[in-house]
């Protein structure tokens, strides 16, 4: 089973870089990580996490996906079309005044997933 993470937490891209497949997007919003985690569930991917308890700009995804599994993840793909929908209404594209913290935030919620 391979686990992905889809970040554009440059903090979390350093811890989990040699131990997941890590698809980071750089300079990208929480949305555009909610879009690209959506293409990850679409090809099988499980996701590990609820994200619509966690808002901000800073976001990461974590997914287990098996190896001969390329049907959609309907349960998956079902939540991140909720938190697209959620973040096209009430989402902010600005990184925030304290980035590293939310990042930090963000990192030891995938720690959680991970360990």
């Amino acid at each position: 089973m391979k686990r992905i993470v889809v970040t554009n937490n440059k903090r979390v891209k350093a811890q989990y870089a040699d131990k997941a497949e890590v698809i980071y997007l750089d300079n990208a919003t929480g949305l555009d990580v909610l879009e690209a985690g959506k293409r990850v569930a679409s090809e099988g991917g499980r996701l590990l996490l609820d994200p619509t308890r966690f808002k901000g700009y800073y976001k990461s995804l974590v997914f287990f996906k098996e190896a001969h599994k390329n049907a959609p993840e309907e349960k998956s793909v079902a939540v991140i079309d909720e938190c697209i929908e959620d973040a096209k209404k009430n989402g902010s594209d600005k990184e925030p005044i304290l980035a590293g913290i939310f990042q930090k935030k963000d990192l030891e919620i995938v720690k959680k997933i991970l360990a």
